[in-house]
């Protein structure tokens, strides 16, 4: 229905993308409609996945490590901490659920990593957090 000077946009038509100052106008393809609704998810886990081994140096009993890297396990601390709230709090508690399980997963998988790994995960919930509207 359009009235009078406004015409009708049905959302199923036209899709409107704003990012990195452009502007794209269509129908987007499906593989692009389930990227952009997973994405957020996968930059949760693996934010937490990458940062959650050097957050829990924090609570080992092994103090010269964490004494020469405080700068790098308060920051992986930080990420991990807002990740795991994120994720239950933006996704709700099932899918919240998942992605840390997934996010654990991946912190199992990377035990073996060097520290640079703890950037990543910085990039990724960077990236979430550009992504995802957040108005509270």
């Amino acid at each position: 229905m359009a009235t009078a000077g406004r015409p009708f946009i049905s959302w199923d038509v036209v899709f409107l993308f704003w990012h990195m100052n452009c502007v794209f106008i269509g129908r987007p393809p499906e593989e692009t409609i389930f990227m952009l609704q997973i994405l957020p998810s996968l930059l949760l886990s693996v934010a937490l996945g990458l940062s959650w081994n050097r957050f829990l140096l924090t609570f080992s009993g092994r103090n010269d490590i964490l004494q020469n890297e405080m700068p790098m396990t308060m920051v992986a601390a930080a990420v991990s901490l807002s990740a795991l709230g994120l994720s239950i709090a933006d996704q709700g508690l099932l899918l919240g659920a998942a992605i840390v399980l997934l996010g654990l997963g991946l912190a199992g998988i990377s035990k073996s990593f060097s520290s640079p790994i703890v950037g990543l995960s910085i990039v990724s919930l960077a990236t979430y957090l550009q992504l995802t509207p957040h108005t509270h």
